[in-house]
């Protein structure tokens, strides 16, 4: 994620298994702290875990006044459809709010399953549980940062899966940023995820619609970037095809700049009928910004695209996906940080044993 450029930030495409299960979260949040320099959504199973991960953070911003300025990562939190609210949950979200912790609070609610079958049906449960969790945390302190979620689909009723390439995820989605932002809320969205159980036509379709979808809905963060198989299976070539699409959907709803620089009457009266402004010093300045270029869709003519082999879009991600493995390098952090935390992590592990 790091070396992919249209996305703005980072959260993890499943948890950590190789170490001792209670503290995953905190050596999760380390992992993801020393391999990008972009803001971070981060999970953690309790309020010790959340405890923990926020002391990392104190070392990296510089102490707590710091921090709150400039937190630098947001605790994802669940309430349970429908309409509980689990102790974890609320020990988290008042710890946050304590903390001045911006925290994600995401009902999930499964039309047809977790919810009534009807759309509507699933905005009230999602809603209702959202705002019973924003009065929690402003309770606790007045002004506590929260961001609106909602991962709302259906159960389709013959594999019984929750879906995530249905039209009615983006849908849903669109109708709560519709809510939120009606609320004067920020929006945490979802797309640019299949059902599709591999890299291939079915999921190049359903991540292009859901991110579409999202972008255009104004959501102001957009996660599950590179789930296949319904979210049960993290993909490094979905994360890198969608991050394409992404930059596709940021110059779509960039728009068009009308100004007299840009409507450039004086440039194509200059120019004259059959003109060319391939040489005009108006096309140097602009088109860099106002084009925007592909990395992996292909343009190329016929003959350059046989002569390379004609590669696929599946190949030219794989071979992204295994430059970046193989190359991209992110800058460590301070020594003294990253020894601060690992003390936290050995502290944390020994106290599960």
């Amino acid at each position: 994620v790091d070396a992919c450029p249209n996305m703005d930030f980072h959260m993890s495409l499943g948890l950590t298994s190789d170490v001792p299960g209670p503290t995953y979260d905190r050596h999760q949040a380390a992992a993801m702290l020393r391999h990008t320099l972009k803001p971070l959504v981060l999970t953690a199973m309790s309020r010790e875990g959340l405890a923990d991960i926020l002391e990392m953070y104190y070392l990296l911003r510089g102490g707590r006044d710091a921090f709150e300025i400039n937190p630098g990562f947001v605790i994802y939190l669940e309430p349970t459809t429908p309409l509980l609210h689990s102790q974890a949950a609320v020990e988290k979200l008042l710890f946050s709010a304590e903390r001045r912790i911006p925290a994600i609070y995401t009902p999930c609610p499964i039309t047809g399953a977790t919810a009534p079958a009807t759309m509507a049906s699933g905005l009230v449960l999602a809603l209702a549980e959202f705002l019973a969790g924003m009065v929690i945390a402003q309770l606790k302190r007045r002004g506590a940062p929260l961001i609106m979620g909602g991962v709302c689909s259906l159960m389709d009723m013959s594999s019984t899966i929750l879906s995530y390439g249905a039209p009615e995820l983006s849908l849903l989605s669109a109708a709560l940023t519709d809510i939120a932002h009606h609320l004067k809320i920020p929006m945490f969205s979802t797309a640019g995820c299949s059902d599709s159980k591999a890299l291939d036509e079915q999921a190049a379709v359903e991540a292009t619609f859901s991110v579409l979808a999202s972008a255009l809905s104004g959501a102001n963060l957009i996660h599950d970037v590179g789930y296949l198989e319904s979210a049960m299976v993290g993909s490094f070539d979905m994360v890198v095809l969608s991050d394409e699409v992404i930059g596709m959907a940021k110059r779509l709803v960039r728009g068009i700049e009308v100004s007299d620089e840009t409507l450039a009457v004086d440039v194509i009266r200059a120019a004259g009928p059959g003109g060319n402004f391939l040489a005009e010093d108006h096309t140097y300045r602009h088109f860099k910004q106002e084009f925007w270029f592909p990395r992996l869709l292909d343009r190329t003519r016929f003959d350059a695209w046989a002569a390379s082999g004609k590669p696929t879009l599946k190949a030219r991600v794989k071979a992204r996906v295994h430059d970046i493995l193989a190359t991209h390098q992110v800058a460590p952090l301070p020594s003294d940080v990253s020894k601060g935390i690992d003390k936290i992590l050995a502290k944390a592990d020994k106290n599960q044993r």
